[in-house]
């Protein structure tokens, strides 16, 4: 549909949504359910009241190369908590121990005994001002 046809609108930055990406090595990710782990960040989030389960937005970006530290063998997720809407420190603390918990979780159940694997959670605010969206759905 061409672009001038749309019905969307921008969306006001006070409803920006958080979005989490998540980086996994090619090993440790074909060990893990994403699908799965992401419905349950997304329900522990929003049953926390830290964001609506409508306005989370996941994604898994898996790394055929990679390398930690000097073993060619660790395995490691890296999850991205990005926000654009302020939030008390506290809040996105709590929000990146939910995310850190659950993979941390799916990882231990899922590796070997003996394998290296790390599992991180970086949190970024961004300045909402910067934050364009349009939505589809929006009543236009």
């Amino acid at each position: 549909m061409p672009a001038a046809k749309l019905s969307a609108t921008r969306t006001p930055a006070r409803t920006a949504m958080p979005h989490i990406v998540i980086e996994a090595t090619e090993p440790l990710a074909r060990r893990l359910d994403f699908p799965a782990l992401l419905r349950t960040i997304h329900q522990q989030l929003a049953d926390s009241g830290s964001a609506r389960l409508t306005d989370l937005k996941s994604r898994v970006h898996i790394a055929g190369t990679f390398l930690a530290g000097d073993d060619a063998q660790a395995q490691f997720v890296v999850a991205r908590l990005v926000l654009t809407n302020p939030r008390p420190a506290q809040m996105q603390r709590d929000m990146a121990a939910t995310i850190h918990d659950v993979l941390r979780d799916a990882i231990a159940a899922s590796t070997d005994a003996g394998v290296w694997w790390q599992c991180c959670v970086l949190v970024e605010t961004l300045d909402r001002t910067l934050y364009q969206k349009t939505d589809s759905r929006a009543p236009g």
